[in-house]
């Protein structure tokens, strides 16, 4: 027996809300002083490099023996990893002759959506633990999450109850998740299962889905809702290998999916994995970082590079407060960053004032 579609298109409609809110326009940014950083949509590639869409044209980008590559989920990411379409973050060198050269190719992954089915054990406050077959788990809500409880017209935590079997649309990657939707299953229901991986290949009427080191078939019919932002009234046409999808169906079979919802995640912005600004205090690895609107902490580790005027294997030693940096990394806990590039930015007149320069905070175009 399935939950209702009623329940089911649930999850799906904030997950579409959602991803509207957070799909990022792509753009090229270079400034003085530092390697010019492009980040795009990748529209074509070869063996010599690729070519991104970005808001300003098209970029062409060249690869050597000294790219690196990040893909999400892939241990040894190469140029074959790379899908039309992905949203990309590319730090480069330019020669001479005004050519780009790759130096690290970081693909966006997908905002952090997914799904989580369980029952409530305990519920304190604003906070629901829920237990699983994977473990315990607390479940945050806030003035945000919508619930949804049979025979209920309004309803709010308060309908929540211990023992109450919930799917839920959640956000976050740790024990911790803030929930978007909790939908309380009826009695006698073994509900729906939700599903977050990669496409891998589509084959009418399904596609394949790599969900950890797992390849599910997902099997689509006349009733399965397709969810793709921007795209009105979208099907599975719309849908591409290297997408990253949510899924809420039904088991069919071995590591077979039938599919009442297929959403299709945005990517993560750009900005998330740049912090440009001003240091304001430094704590062994880690820096505190005022931006225009903010102020992060940039944690550094052993893979961490250093980039300052004059200097040849830089440290964290070598930054001082004061000094104005560009920091470039995988995104942490609180809109904070750890780092694998940081540029230490210094005007020749000793500081950005002097110098009539902005600082690298000032120069950096504002997110789409």
């Amino acid at each position: 027996m399935r939950l209702s579609g009623r329940w089911l298109s649930v999850g799906m409609v904030a997950l579409l809300l959602l991803s509207m809110g957070t799909t990022a326009t792509a753009q090229e940014t270079e400034q003085p002083h530092r390697p010019p950083i492009v980040h795009g949509r990748l529209k074509s590639k070869a063996d010599s490099g690729f070519t991104l869409s970005t808001r300003r044209g098209e970029v062409s980008v060249r690869i050597d023996a000294d790219t690196q590559f990040h893909v999400p989920g892939e241990p040894e990411p190469s140029l074959d990893d790379l899908q039309i379409g992905d949203g990309m973050l590319v730090l480069c060198r330019r020669t001479k002759t005004g050519e780009l050269f790759a130096r690290r190719v970081t693909v966006l992954p997908p905002i952090p959506l997914g799904t989580l089915k369980g029952e409530v054990t305990a519920i304190e406050g604003d906070v629901l633990s829920v237990s699983t077959l994977q473990g315990g788990n607390l479940l945050l809500t806030d003035e945000n999450t919508k619930f949804r409880v049979p025979d209920v017209e309004e309803p709010s935590l308060s309908d929540i109850e211990v023992g109450n079997r919930i799917f839920a649309l959640v956000e976050g990657r740790n024990d911790t998740l803030l929930a978007r939707v909790v939908t309380v299953l009826p009695e006698g229901t073994p509900g729906p299962i939700g599903l977050r991986g990669r496409v891998t290949q589509i084959d009418q009427p399904s596609l394949k889905v790599r969900v950890h080191e797992q390849h599910i078939t997902v099997v689509t019919t006349e009733s399965t809702h397709f969810r793709v932002p921007q795209v009105e009234n979208a099907s599975l046409a719309d849908i591409g290998v290297g997408n990253w999808v949510l899924i809420v169906g039904r088991p069919r079979g071995l590591c077979q999916v039938e599919a009442r919802e297929v959403g299709v995640l945005p990517q993560m912005s750009a900005h998330r994995f740049l912090i440009p600004g001003e240091v304001l205090a430094i704590e062994e690895t880690t820096l505190t970082v005022q931006d225009p609107q903010d102020t992060h902490l940039v944690h550094t580790d052993d893979q961490a590079r250093f980039d300052a005027p004059g200097m040849e294997n830089a440290t964290i030693a070598d930054i001082e407060v004061g000094d104005h940096i560009l920091a470039l990394g995988q995104p942490a806990e609180g809109r904070n960053l750890l780092a694998r590039w940081i540029w230490v930015i210094r005007p020749a007149s000793g500081t950005a004032g002097q110098s009539g320069e902005a600082a690298p905070s000032e120069r950096l175009p504002a997110e789409a």
